[in-house]
């Protein structure tokens, strides 16, 4: 786990916003082991060699001058005991995102990470921006590649009996919307975001969005 930190923060972003639990289960692991009460130097040069020698030799079988026959071995190894992981030249994008990066902001649906997850958008291209929160992220496979498509699932505005507080400051680029939702999901390209949006829920079922744009 330790040694695909890297990976990790490319899919899931921040350490801090993912599970640590294959931590916890891998320390708990080790807790149980009988060590002979070999500890504080032995068991651990012992574990961190095992894994050394694990690596070098996957690596090495992995390089185009390891010898025909040692790969054929590996070739029969492989069909009796499934891959953790598939070949680097056979790796395919997910269908879902975590999360996605563009311009250096970063958005992901509000499962993985709320403040993330609320912007400011346009369903269509030549449509006024709305608030919405990102549901889910796709990566869809075309005849020119991979795009991310977001969707988002946008606030009800608010209903005209309600009062918005924020009406009166039309250079503040807030605005306020209803707590609700719609049941709907809009498609969205990327080049639709605006940027991300704070928001706050108050009486009466009304969300304050506060546009958070750097333009």
């Amino acid at each position: 786990m330790a040694s695909h930190i890297y990976d990790f923060l490319k899919l899931f972003g921040p350490v801090i916003s993912w599970w640590c639990f294959p931590f916890e289960r891998l320390i708990g692991a080790l807790q149980k082991v009988n060590t002979n009460d070999h500890v504080g130097g032995p068991l651990e040069s012992t574990i961190m060699k095992s894994q050394l020698h694990v690596a070098n030799i996957r690596r090495w079988l992995r390089r185009s001058d390891c010898p025909e026959a040692i790969r054929q071995l590996k070739v029969l190894f492989d069909k009796c005991f499934v891959p953790t992981e598939p070949p680097e030249e056979e790796f395919k994008l997910g269908s879902h995102r975590s999360y996605i990066k563009r311009d250096g902001v970063v958005f992901s649906p509000h499962l993985t990470h709320e403040g993330n997850a609320t912007i400011i958008y346009r369903p269509n291209s030549n449509e006024e921006p709305i608030a919405g929160r990102i549901e889910q992220i796709d990566n869809v496979v075309t005849e020119n590649g991979t795009l991310t498509r977001l969707l988002v699932r946008a606030h009800l505005p608010l209903p005209k009996a309600s009062y918005d507080p924020f009406r009166i400051f039309p250079d503040f680029p807030a605005k306020t919307y209803s707590t609700q939702m719609k049941d709907s999901l809009h498609v969205v390209d990327l080049d639709n975001v605006v940027a991300h949006a704070a928001r706050f829920d108050f009486s009466h079922n009304r969300s304050v969005l506060l546009n958070l744009s750097r333009a």
